[in-house]
């Protein structure tokens, strides 16, 4: 299966859920993942909305990257800093060729963000996984949240931690300007 294929069937899901295509153009740098660089990127939304969805579109089909329980997978933020979530997303897609990812995973990120801001972590959530010709494949979205929240995730878990930025408002979105952290309850 061609790569066009291979990622307009994992996508379909995807659009259906985020509510609109993928864009036609690719985020790409002169120099890939394979010497250095950061990984390419699909997007949804991008010159039409302050928070746009940014895809991987390379690791899936890297026999390199450690598959999660349930098979390969991309990697997926929705942020409104471009380069934020492209110098995150590289990180992570790196540390994917290294141990797999899964769903409630947390990451520090404390060390490759601005002082100044207020995300400094990352929890992953599993959007849906689709089978592409017998193989398992899906969607990890990672979603920025605070120390606090970071803390909170890693004591009491990831489903709580979700509800609780749904409650917020801070869910799906990974605000970069964002000051505060949500109410955590139990």
């Amino acid at each position: 299966m061609d790569y066009k294929t291979f990622y307009a069937e994992l996508f379909r899901p995807l659009e259906e859920r985020v509510g609109g295509k993928v864009d036609a153009a690719t985020l790409m740098a002169i120099v890939g993942i394979d010497f250095g660089g950061p990984v390419s990127l699909c997007t949804i939304g991008h010159g039409r909305s302050a928070f746009v969805s940014f895809i991987t579109c390379e690791l899936a089909v890297r026999k390199e990257q450690k598959p999660a329980s349930f098979g390969r997978y991309e990697l997926m933020m929705t942020c409104n800093d471009q380069a934020w979530a492209w110098r995150l997303l590289t990180r992570l897609g790196q540390m994917s060729l290294d141990k797999p990812f899964g769903n409630g995973h947390t990451v520090d990120i404390e060390d490759l963000v601005e002082s100044e801001c207020q995300i400094k972590g990352l929890i992953a959530e599993k959007l849906f996984v689709v089978r592409i010709e017998d193989n398992e494949v899906g969607i990890l979205e990672f979603h920025g949240i605070t120390q606090r929240e970071l803390s909170f995730a890693r004591a009491y878990g990831a489903d709580r931690m979700f509800e609780c930025l749904k409650q917020g408002q801070a869910y799906a979105q990974t605000d970069v300007q964002r000051r505060h952290s949500v109410a955590l309850t139990l």
